[in-house]
């Protein structure tokens, strides 16, 4: 078994760590990216925290409406049952 893929970030790390104040402009470079990536996270994270109510109000909505709509043109069973008259072998003569 191979375990040079589990060394792989320690030694991104470390080239990092080390090539990094050598070359300030990748320095910087990676600043920059890492700020964007922040700033992206902080971004989407606002977006869910207030969309969240927003989807929520909206989904209670929509299935109350659906359920109101199922039992729009529906009748008590008794008032079914007696608008149904009799269905006795007798009363089909």
């Amino acid at each position: 078994m191979k375990y040079g893929f589990e060394w792989t970030p320690g030694i991104v790390l470390l080239g990092s760590v080390i090539v990094l104040p050598l070359v300030p402009s990748f320095a910087l470079i990676g600043l920059v990216v890492v700020a964007l990536a922040a700033v992206a996270a902080l971004v989407a994270l606002a977006g869910a925290v207030l969309a969240t109510p927003y989807l929520l109000v909206r989904t209670v909505r929509r299935r109350l409406a659906e359920r109101h709509r199922s039992t729009e043109g529906s009748v008590p069973i008794t008032t079914a049952i007696a608008l149904a008259g009799p269905t006795t072998a007798r009363s089909s003569q």
